[in-house]
């Protein structure tokens, strides 16, 4: 065996090791995308009083009620090849299943906005990127 075959070798085990690690973080990484998500909507409002309920400001992320905006969430994780390499890239994303998820984060014409997209991708960001870093 040449050299040059060994170091493909290498090089192509050493890739498939940092791919193995990269998914194994972006397992954790969902996890914490997840949790911060239950975190930045788990604080009660500041805006109107509506019997027990007490709303979120305009600009806020939406107070708990009922608790269905917290408890209803789907995560995916995408791996696809990156480049002429054998890296990987791999996308982490979490998204409400509820329908209003997206009046509350855009605002309605007579409703403020209340988004929550923001605040959980800057908040889960610094703990994601640690993950990875260290790849």
């Amino acid at each position: 065996m040449s050299a040059a075959q060994e170091l493909e070798i290498a090089v192509t085990e050493l890739v498939l090791s940092i791919n193995q690690a990269a998914l194994s973080a972006s397992e954790r990484g969902l996890n914490i995308l997840r949790n911060t998500a239950m975190e930045v909507l788990s604080h009660d409002g500041t805006g109107r009083v509506y019997g027990r309920h007490v709303a979120s400001a305009p600009g806020q992320p939406p107070a708990p009620d009922k608790g269905n905006l917290r408890r209803n969430w789907s995560q995916r994780k995408l791996a696809v090849p990156n480049g002429s390499g054998r890296g990987i890239r791999i996308t982490l994303e979490i998204k409400s299943k509820m329908f209003y998820y997206q009046f509350l984060e855009h605002g309605t014409r007579k409703m403020a906005r209340r988004p929550m997209k923001e605040p959980i991708e800057n908040k889960a960001r610094p703990p994601i990127a640690a993950l990875f870093a260290g790849i």
